[in-house]
């Protein structure tokens, strides 16, 4: 995915200050490697993405983050907002929303992303931000009986979706055995889906898959190698896969009675550019233009510097824009594929 970030990176809005990001570690703090798991991801977003990474904690890990004291969370908050990338990322779903719901956490990410802060998650992060959350290691690992917990709500908050969301969708690391469906299996989120609240959907998303929701274009897009599945009890399912993109209200209608007011509507920066022209589900070349010119000027440094490895990434990222790319003497020319 480290093409997929650093698209990301090269698409948001000139800001004043560089980029930097802040890894929440509370989704894996129970583990006892969870130094080197912190490590593995600061290596990650410095080398592979280049961005200055900090991985930031609670303490007490055998606490529940509500009962710890207002002072535990002065560090937290602090890199929160020091912070224009925050990361959410592996580990469990349980375990993410014991340490972080109904703590200042919650609201501080959110007026994050209100003050133009960008919020990546990714695996039990992405699945602890939904309404409901699956436990999946208490399911797949314990075996325990299949239900549903209360999830930290961040998409519910910002876009008024209800939604339990299910990354690693398309898993089939079982071979004999479906481990689709974040582990669990098709026949298992079948049975889970009765037990949902009323007026919650399932929101899953592929393996190499983002989805992506830009307040200040009111763009929701679709990137990487798979597809993003919206499933509503008695309405159906429907599947959007990479290179889709449509406005926020419309993705937003597709949850049907799965949507409430949202908390907090997070309103597009002061001077931000109209939302981008889409024609059958594809970006405009204006668009996008942004984003693609630097994303070449990335690959040019990277071949410069020899790093063919992270050039032929970026190109990979170009191209799953939906961009044809050309080299020649004078630079890289691009225009976007019919």
């Amino acid at each position: 995915m480290a093409p997929l970030h650093r698209a990301l990176i090269a698409s948001l809005p000139k800001r004043t200050t560089p980029a930097s990001l802040v890894a929440l570690d509370g989704s894996y703090d129970f583990q006892t490697n969870r130094a080197e798991m912190g490590e593995k991801i600061a290596v990650f977003f410095r080398s592979k993405v280049g961005v200055p990474t900090t991985v930031v904690g609670l303490p007490e890990t055998g606490r529940a983050g509500a009962d710890l004291p207002p002072t535990a969370f002065a560090p937290t908050l602090a890199a929160l907002d020091s912070a224009n990338l925050i990361f959410l990322g592996p580990g469990s779903p349980t375990r993410a929303v014991a340490r972080w719901a109904d703590t200042p956490i919650i609201d501080r990410l959110i007026a994050r992303i209100d003050a133009g802060a960008t919020l990546v998650t990714s695996s039990a992060g992405a699945a602890a931000a939904g309404t409901m959350t699956l436990p999946v290691y208490e399911l797949y690992k314990a075996g325990l009986n299949a239900t549903w917990i209360n999830g930290l709500n961040l998409l519910g908050a910002i876009t008024g979706i209800r939604a339990a969301i299910i990354p690693h969708w398309n898993n089939a690391e079982g071979a004999t055995h479906d481990t689709s469906r974040c582990y669990i299996g098709e026949a298992r989120l079948v049975q889970l889906t009765q037990d949902l609240p009323a007026g919650v959907a399932v929101l899953g998303i592929d393996e190499h898959t983002a989805l992506s929701i830009d307040f200040g274009a009111e763009l929701v897009s679709v990137h990487g190698k798979g597809a993003v599945t919206i499933r509503i009890a008695g309405v159906g399912e429907i599947a959007l896969h990479a290179g889709a993109s449509e406005p926020l209200n419309t993705f937003v209608a597709r949850f049907s009675g799965a949507v409430v007011p949202p908390a907090h509507r997070i309103p597009a920066p002061v001077g931000a550019p109209e939302a981008a022209v889409v024609e059958h589900g594809v970006p405009s070349q204006s668009s996008i233009a942004p984003a693609v010119e630097r994303l070449i000027a990335l690959r040019a440094a990277a071949r410069a510097e020899k790093r063919y490895a992270d050039a032929d990434a970026i190109r990979e990222a170009i191209e799953a824009l939906g961009v044809e790319l050309t080299d020649a003497p004078t630079g890289a020319t691009w225009v976007l594929r019919p």
